[in-house]
């Protein structure tokens, strides 16, 4: 009756109102915690404690210094030992904003921690007075699922509730469940990185190096990657906890690398800080710049003895750091420049000399003692152009850079003038210079590689295919070969002059948001933004076939016999392409709004369209190749679909969407069922749906419906995947119903994690990274 649903309303408000006070009690304790940590970094030291030197103090910040970003939410589960890199992941908490989902302020989203009992088993069905206990952390949060009774009329159901964000969604369980069967420890499996797809092109530059064994040197989001061109081999070094940003070798020892991150997840090492490392052995030698740097690490190098390490911070003034790598020492730091600094190296004569170039500038700095002494270069007549974009030394020592006018300069770093100019050498900005012999090559956004001689004369030009490939952003010589990185995240290797091998293949343009794993071969395929289909060979780890689509796309899925592949847009656009040849077969507009969820029903004759509409479509696709036929639309979600799947017989569909509806709906009519205690036995074909009984333990207290972007389940129905905002890949058992489940956290990537599914076999997985535009394939062992 009419007071039922008044009480029924203000009940949900009163939820609303509750959860933003939670909110708000978390984020005043947090302050607090700070607050304390700060009063204790700040006292007085006690008797035999000595003062911290500031630079090596992490508590120790710069005026204007970005705080630390907080940590993910736990459970009961212990955080997983990154193998090769170090110290032990902790999870973050602070989330990338999925396209549409709202405007992101800056300021990381605070998670409380989750605390508790561990493997506190849910009440058993039928026990009407049984409850999961309430427990309380340290922050005093409860709980975000618990068991409740539901219903009207006397008839009361035993349910399971998840709040999120002070919202209640009701989940039944089957009626034939009984929580002593299911297991809530972490899963035996664990994951580990087969395969990293794609090369940092497009917003890096000269980060290709090549080690002693003949391994390429380079990295893809959070991971540094070493690659055997001649076995096609990978080895990872998983230290980072973000993005790398640059990367050196020593010249007195090739396997001592040095790799720089921005401001990263970890709470303990979630600063931006350079990592030295062994590229023989993955070990860590050395973590430093750790609480000095503010934003990130955009250039490091080593001096010509291999001791001293210089970094450069992104912060607004641009800091440049000199450290003492085997002692961890800060040896000098100094103001850069109040331009942007995009690189520096040292003289290769000096230990104590380097150069720093940037926006309007290069500068030639001195090292005595703990001070920096810097002069800027004389451009004279010659044209200054906005930014020097790149540097190298010829063979006698003299730098050499090149600017975003294309000019090639010769300086002499004595009196830090031009010797020598080729003005225009390029059209467009140069990316990198290689010397080897004599000659110079040059790479820039002509995509094109230019060789020169001593003299600046050009000699050759090896033109590359700039639709496929964009600007050349990095030069490293292998042999007699060149190995080329692109702008489209790709990487070449081939004689210069002569046509090149792909021998590394990534998206380009755009987040990368949409997968999809074939259902009876080991293929998986990508869409992105970039308007790129690929269809990968897991086993190869290179692309059986490469389409084009008109519009960025976002998501795909396979037909049941994998036959073709439906793909859609960020425009509402959506093609069915023929998987083999690319062919277009037939296409639709669904909404006006982009499409993040697309799937086929089981038997193949139905296929179903979620859009940011708030709508999901309907059609029947009896003939695949042939034309499809609109059936049903699904009208009833307050906000954009987020993922779908179908039951098993094609007959329901259930539905989430971005404010954390779980919905249902007739699979023929698209008539929505309001009765969803019916649907509790109904078993779905896929499940990559984030919420629902089978997967409500999956959700951390503290987290909004923001936090998970996509789920799996495998094949067997004994495990589950996720993929979070946090650049971690979370792996649960199946069903996951325990508000203490535990999991297995895996870094790999640096940005959100937009989507993960398990591949045919279930022995291994694909993610997808979205700004970091990266595909990772992991096994599961």
């Amino acid at each position: 009756n009419d007071r039922v649903l008044e009480l029924e309303e203000k009940i949900k408000a009163l939820e609303l109102t509750l959860g933003e006070k939670d909110k708000k009690i978390t984020s005043l304790e947090s302050e607090v915690s700070r607050l304390n940590n700060e009063i204790k970094s700040r006292s007085a030291p006690g008797p035999g404690r000595k003062i911290a030197d500031k630079a090596s103090d992490p508590s120790s910040r710069s005026a204007g210094a970005a705080s630390r970003k907080p940590q993910r939410p736990t459970s009961g589960a212990k955080a997983v030992s990154r193998p090769n890199g170090g110290a032990t992941t902790k999870k973050p908490g602070t989330s990338p904003r999925k396209p549409g989902a709202g405007t992101t302020t800056g300021r990381p989203k605070t998670a409380p921690a989750r605390s508790g009992p561990p493997n506190k088993p849910l009440a058993k069905k039928g026990s009407k007075n049984q409850r999961m206990e309430v427990s309380k952390g340290v922050d005093g949060a409860r709980q975000n699922l618990q068991w409740v009774d539901v219903g009207t009329n006397g008839q009361e159901e035993h349910a399971v509730k998840l709040f999120l964000r002070g919202r209640g969604i009701v989940c039944y369980p089957p009626t034939d469940f009984a929580v002593d069967s299911v297991k809530s420890d972490k899963p035996d499996e664990t994951l580990k990185i087969n395969w990293v797809y794609g090369y940092r092109g497009r917003d890096a530059q000269d980060n290709i190096l090549v080690l002693p064994s003949g391994e390429l040197l380079y990295y893809q989001a959070a991971v540094g990657v070493l690659y055997n061109p001649q076995t096609r081999t990978q080895r990872f070094y998983q230290g980072h906890n973000d993005d790398i940003r640059c990367i050196a070798v020593s010249p007195t020892d090739g396997n001592i690398v040095a790799t720089g991150q921005a401001a990263g997840h970890d709470e303990k090492e979630g600063d931006p800080h350079v990592r030295i490392w062994n590229a023989e052995t993955l070990e860590t030698l050395a973590v430093l710049g750790m609480g000095n740097l503010q934003r990130g690490v955009c250039s490091v190098a080593f001096s010509p003895d291999g001791s001293k390490v210089l970094m450069i911070d992104e912060s607004n003034d641009h800091t440049i750091y000199i450290y003492d790598w085997n002692k961890k020492s800060k040896i000098a730091s100094q103001k850069g420049h109040q331009d942007p600094v995009i690189g520096a190296k040292f003289l290769p004569s000096s230990s104590n000399k380097f150069v720093s170039y940037g926006k309007g500038h290069i500068i030639f700095w001195d090292i005595d003692g703990n001070k920096l002494i810097k002069k800027s270069g004389l451009f004279e007549k010659n044209a200054k152009a906005r930014f020097v974009t790149s540097l190298a030394f010829t063979d006698k020592g003299e730098p050499i850079t090149g600017d975003s006018g294309g000019n090639l300069y010769v300086w002499s770093h004595s009196d830090r003038k031009i010797t020598k100019a080729n003005p225009g050498a390029h059209d467009g900005s140069i990316y990198t210079i290689l010397l080897n012999d004599g000659a110079i090559y040059t790479g820039g956004q002509d995509c094109k590689v230019r060789k020169f001689n001593p003299d600046l004369v050009e000699e050759d030009a090896w033109v590359l295919d700039g639709a496929q490939h964009g600007r050349v952003k990095a030069l490293a010589l292998v042999g007699d070969q060149l190995a080329v990185g692109t702008y489209n995240n790709g990487m070449l290797l081939g004689k210069f002059g002569e046509e090149a091998e792909q021998i590394i293949y990534g998206h380009g343009a755009g987040d990368l948001w949409g997968g999809s794993a074939h259902p009876s071969l080991n293929l998986f395929a990508t869409v992105g933004q970039d308007k790129v289909v690929y269809i990968w060979e897991a086993d190869s780890h290179t692309p059986k076939s490469t389409f084009h689509v008109e519009k960025p796309a976002q998501a795909c899925c396979f037909s049941p016999c994998g036959s073709v592949l439906a793909v859609s847009s960020t425009t509402g656009e959506w093609w069915v392409l023929d998987a083999e040849t690319g062919d277009v077969l037939s296409s639709y507009h669904s909404g006006p709004e982009q499409i993040d969820a697309i799937s086929y029903s089981p038997d193949g004759k139905k296929i179903a369209v979620g859009s940011h509409d708030n709508y999901v479509y309907l059609f029947s696709s009896e003939d695949l190749r042939g034309q499809y036929s609109p059936i049903g639309k699904c009208s009833g979600h307050s906000s954009f679909i987020t993922h779908l799947d179908f039951s098993v017989d094609g007959k329901v569909l259930q539905t989430t969407s971005g404010d954390y509806e779980h919905l249902f709906w007739d699979g023929d009519t698209g008539d929505q069922i309001t009765n969803t205690k019916d649907l509790r036995d109904v078993v779905m074909n896929t499940y990559t749906c984030t919420l629902g009984f089978p997967v409500c333990g999956i959700w951390p207290i503290g987290y909004d419906g923001t936090d998970i972007n996509a789920l799996d389940r495998s094949h067997d129905s004994s495990l589950v995947v996720t993929a979070d905002d946090f650049g971690l890949v979370n792996l649960f058992r199946y069903p996951c119903c325990n508000p203490t489940a535990e999991w297995g956290s895996y870094r790999g990537h640096s940005a959100h994690v937009t989507k993960v599914r398990f591949l045919v076999g279930d022995k291994e997985i694909i993610s997808l990274g979205g700004r970091d535009q990266s595909i990772i394939q992991w096994g599961v062992v």
